[in-house]
C-alpha cells in the first residue's frame, strides 16, 4: 500500500509519492510550477512570520506556452482593506489596482493589466520587496528569489534568449519559441448502471485490507462502491487516517467478490498506487479524484483526478502546491493537463 505523507512546509515535488510529474523548483520566497505542456506558473509569498498571518499575501505570475502568451499577474491579500491598492517595488509606484469584490471576505485579489505586469517585471529586476498597500493596511511580498524563478520558466517554456522572455531575454524573435507539446488525448467510459451493489464490503475484499488501522471502523465513513464496467467492480475502503487526512485503499472484484486484486491508479511515467487520501469517485462521469492536503489549512498539497476508460484508470489532471505559504486549492496552478476529445 502506498500513499503521499506530506511535510508541513517546503515541499519538493520530486518527493511526491504519487504526483504528476511536474517541473517545480524554489527559490527562496519564490516558487514555480510548469506542467507537462508548458504552462507554467510563478508564485511570490510574503515572509513566513507567526505575527504576519493578517497582513500576508502573494503574487502569482501566469504564462501559457504560447510564442505569444502574455504573462498574467494576480496580487492576493488576506485581512486587506477594499480601498483602491497602491502596488510598490521597494517604495516606487508602478501601479494603482481596485480589487475586485469576494466571497471570502479575509482575501482580496486583483489581475494587472498587461502594462501593469510589464511594469512590475521591469521594477522587480532588481527589486527586494514588493508593498501593496491600502488605507492603513499594507501587505509585503518578498522578491527574494523571484529573477531565478522567473528565468526558471523561460528556461522550461524555451524562451531563454528570446525577446519573449520574462527576464532570460535574447536577440531571437518569438519565432524561435517552439510549440508546446500536445495535450494527452484521455477519453472515459460510457456510465454503467449501479443497481444492485453491496452497501458493504465483502469478505473477499476485506481479506485483502488486514494492513489497514484496527480501530479504522470507528469512523463509519461507508466505503466507496461502484460498478466500472459489467464484472469489475470497484471498493474502496477507509484504510487510515491522519489529522486532517482519510486514506483510502482501493480494490477491484468481479461481480461475486472474486478475483480480488489491487487497484492500479497510474501517475504520469510508471509511478502508480492503490491508496488514494481523501478520495471520491463518480460514476455518471467514471471520475475518481482526490485531495492530498499538505496541512489543516489546506494551503499546499495536490488535487488529481482520474476516469475509467473501459479497462483502466487514466490519469486526467492534476493541480500542485508545494509550499505551504497560504495559496488555497482554488488558486493552485496545473501540473499535468489532458484532453477529452
Amino acid at each position: 500500500m502506498k500513499y503521499r505523507v506530506w511535510a508541513a512546509t517546503g515541499l519538493a515535488a520530486a518527493s511526491l509519492a504519487g504526483a504528476a510529474r511536474a517541473d517545480t523548483a524554489s527559490f527562496k520566497d519564490w516558487t514555480a510550477v510548469c506542467d507537462n505542456v508548458r504552462n507554467c506558473t510563478a508564485f511570490g509569498f510574503s515572509p513566513e512570520s507567526p505575527e504576519a498571518v493578517e497582513t500576508m499575501g502573494y503574487v502569482k505570475v501566469e504564462r501559457g506556452p504560447g510564442r505569444l502568451a502574455t504573462p498574467l499577474i494576480t496580487l492576493t491579500t488576506y485581512q486587506q482593506e477594499r480601498a483602491p491598492w497602491q502596488v510598490a517595488v521597494d517604495g516606487k509606484v508602478v501601479a494603482s489596482v481596485t480589487p475586485a469584490p469576494s466571497p471570502d471576505d479575509d482575501q482580496a485579489s486583483v489581475e494587472l493589466t498587461p502594462e501593469q505586469g510589464r511594469a512590475l517585471l521591469a521594477a522587480s529586476r532588481a527589486g527586494q520587496q514588493l508593498t501593496v498597500s491600502a488605507g492603513s493596511g499594507a501587505t509585503q511580498i518578498s522578491l527574494a528569489g523571484s529573477a531565478a524563478a522567473l528565468r526558471w520558466i523561460d528556461d522550461h517554456q524555451k524562451r531563454a534568449g528570446t525577446s519573449t522572455a520574462l527576464l532570460a531575454t535574447g536577440p531571437k524573435s518569438g519565432a524561435a519559441v517552439p510549440p508546446p507539446p500536445p495535450r494527452p488525448l484521455v477519453r472515459a467510459a460510457g456510465p454503467v448502471s449501479q443497481a444492485g451493489l453491496p452497501r458493504r464490503l465483502p469478505p473477499s475484499v476485506k481479506a485483502e485490507l488486514k494492513t489497514c488501522d484496527e480501530d479504522i471502523d470507528t469512523l463509519g465513513i461507508d466505503p466507496i462502491v461502484a460498478r466500472l464496467s459489467p464484472g469489475v467492480i470497484l471498493w474502496g475502503s477507509v484504510c487510515s487516517r491522519g489529522a486532517y487526512n482519510i486514506i483510502y485503499s482501493f480494490l477491484l472484484s468481479d461481480e461475486r467478490g472474486g478475483r480480488v486484486r489491487p487497484a492500479v491508479i497510474p501517475f504520469e511515467g510508471r509511478e502508480t498506487t492503490d491508496s488514494l487520501m481523501n478520495a471520491d469517485f463518480d460514476p455518471k462521469s467514471q471520475t475518481l479524484t482526490n485531495f492530498d492536503k499538505g496541512r489543516g489549512l489546506g494551503d499546499c498539497g495536490a488535487e488529481t483526478s482520474w476516469v475509467w476508460d473501459g479497462r483502466a484508470f487514466r490519469l486526467t489532471g492534476q493541480t500542485l502546491m508545494p509550499e505551504c505559504r497560504g495559496v488555497l486549492a482554488g488558486d493552485w496552478p496545473p501540473s499535468f493537463v489532458t484532453r477529452a476529445r
